[in-house]
């Protein structure tokens, strides 16, 4: 297992998409600093072998996986940590808010690339304030 920045980067990226948090709660409730993230998802850093425990066993994503090449994590990982802390009211309550954009595209929405037209951006965002509750800015959807 070779733990490169060209295969850790991307894989940590597509998990913390996974959770549906933001790098903010995300590094907080893997317990480092965001800074450490942001280095990490800029390439800057490779993450140390303490930080990949610390998302391994926030995540319940191995560090073998984490380490594979083009890793996909469950599609349903956000679900499964909900109900892993649903009696720590300190992750609960992340993992309860509104979710980051990437996760409503990538594991709830789309499983595509249509964002191109404005009339199907402008239908997205109804459809997620009025099936999931969640109020987007729509820059965010834009961007």
């Amino acid at each position: 297992m070779e733990l490169t920045i060209e295969i850790l980067r991307p894989n940590i990226i597509e998990v913390r998409d996974a959770t549906g948090l933001n790098q903010e709660y995300f590094s907080l409730l893997c317990e480092f600093s965001r800074a450490t993230l942001t280095n990490i998802e800029n390439g800057k850093s490779l993450p140390s072998v303490t930080t990949l425990n610390k998302i391994s066993q926030f995540t319940t994503v191995g560090i073998d996986k984490l380490a594979r090449k083009n890793y996909i994590p469950p599609l349903d990982l956000r679900e499964k940590l909900q109900k892993k802390y649903a009696n720590d009211l300190s992750k609960s309550v992340l993992l309860e808010d509104i979710p980051s954009v990437p996760y409503i595209l990538k594991y709830r929405l789309l499983r595509t690339n249509f964002l191109n037209e404005f009339r199907v951006r402008k239908e997205i965002l109804k459809y997620i304030e009025k099936n999931y509750g969640w109020s987007i800015n729509p820059n965010t959807l834009t961007t």
